[in-house]
């Protein structure tokens, strides 16, 4: 039986394509790549477009004065306030996935039936899957599996940056994982960095499954700590679950 990988993101700034440096990635360590399937719900909380929108008209508008007074385009500024601009759109994107998902809203489900249809689709044509799930797409996992993981055939479940530990001490979720068994999910694999803020080890949260806590290290700052799939050794975590 072959084995795909499904990679669901977590919440901000998320471009349909996400998945492909996922898998340029895994080919580091894999030939050829598994099959990959991606579960993309970036279109759903696009609410800082209007942020990167505005900071190509400024960028445009900086570059037309510094024409106009110096003679020349002023680059540094321009690129500066792209930058800027980026950094905000994704902000309010992370901000606004986080609301979409933790409030009444359709959004949360449409969200989860997006990951179900393809854990189902994959199922039903005879895959082993590995699902990979990262930040708020962790929690979108876990709420699909602890209700329904016997429906499906999960090989392994990755998680990275998983907030799961501080949503079950504040009582957001339960220690009750229901459908997640080792017959169900027969391999759990929570990765975490030590300078991400919402990260964390995780087996001790959920006694009754023999949960696989994994710290890597490397990330220069704690904005570089949530960028997971960018560190050599998840990618190599993740190939060596993949070739079984």
């Amino acid at each position: 039986m072959s084995r795909v990988i499904v990679t669901i993101h977590g919440t901000g700034r998320t471009e349909r394509d996400f998945w492909i440096p996922q898998s340029q990635a895994l080919a580091a360590h894999l030939n050829p790549v598994p099959h990959h399937r991606p579960v993309w719900w970036g279109d759903l909380i696009d609410a800082g477009a209007r942020v990167s929108r505005i900071g190509e008209r400024v960028a445009a508008h900086v570059h037309t004065l510094a024409q106009y007074f110096i003679g020349r385009p002023s680059r540094h500024i321009a690129r500066a306030v792209l930058t800027t601009a980026d950094w905000l759109h994704r902000f309010v994107n992370g901000v606004a996935g986080v609301v979409a998902y933790f409030t009444p809203s359709p959004k949360k489900e449409i969200i989860r039936e997006r990951l179900r249809a393809t854990l189902d689709e994959l199922t039903r044509h005879g895959y082993e899957i590995v699902l990979v799930s990262e930040s708020l797409g962790c929690i979108v996992a876990f709420d699909v599996l602890r209700a329904e993981a016997d429906h499906y055939n999960i090989a392994a479940w990755i998680t990275l940056g998983c907030a799961l530990r501080t949503l079950v001490r504040s009582g957001q979720r339960t220690a009750d994982l229901g459908a997640i068994t080792p017959q169900t999910v027969k391999q759990w694999l929570n990765v975490y960095a030590p300078r991400d803020l919402i990260a964390a080890p995780i087996a001790a949260v959920f006694p009754t499954y023999p949960i696989r806590d994994e710290q890597i290290d490397g990330a220069r700052g704690r904005l570089q700590s949530h960028h997971y799939w960018a560190n050599p050794r998840v990618a190599a975590l993740i190939a060596r679950v993949l070739r079984g």
